[in-house]
């Protein structure tokens, strides 16, 4: 489910690629900064606010109806008509699936960028040999 939503459970995991040449940038180079630059630019667009996920649809199908609606509901159905209460109700539904669409992609693109940093945290820990550069037993 959390797939379908837009939030990622692993990301390095998963790109193994991504991890081996992590590796050998850090043994090239020496500078863990080097492979943190590696490794933000690989899954930039994966923890970009920009990126799409499922809440953001909810977002444009409800802001994209909310001033037509409002149109039909202030303007152009008389009050106590039938089409005045559709209008509203539907006004009232977009305002609802808009609300939802900016709350649900700030907490997805937030959760991902906590986990990509966790990962990262992981990353440096495994690379440069656990806590502050001591191995742990």
């Amino acid at each position: 489910m959390s797939l379908i939503v837009g939030l990622r459970d692993r990301f390095l995991p998963e790109r193994r690629e991504v991890l081996e040449r992590a590796f050998e940038v850090y043994s090239e180079t020496g500078s863990w900064k080097a492979v943190e630059d590696y490794v933000r630019k690989e899954f930039r667009r994966d923890v970009s606010f920009w990126s799409f996920n499922l809440f953001t649809y909810f977002l444009l199908v409800g802001g994209s109806l909310l001033l037509p609606l409002l149109f039909l509901w202030k303007v152009a159905c008389p009050p106590g008509t039938l089409p005045h209460f559709l209008s509203r109700l539907f006004f009232m539904l977009s305002a609802m699936f808009a609300l939802k669409g900016i709350v649900g992609h700030y907490v997805v693109v937030f959760l991902n960028q906590d986990r990509f940093n966790a990962e990262l945290k992981a990353l440096r820990e495994t690379i440069e040999g656990g806590r502050h550069g001591k191995r742990r037993n």
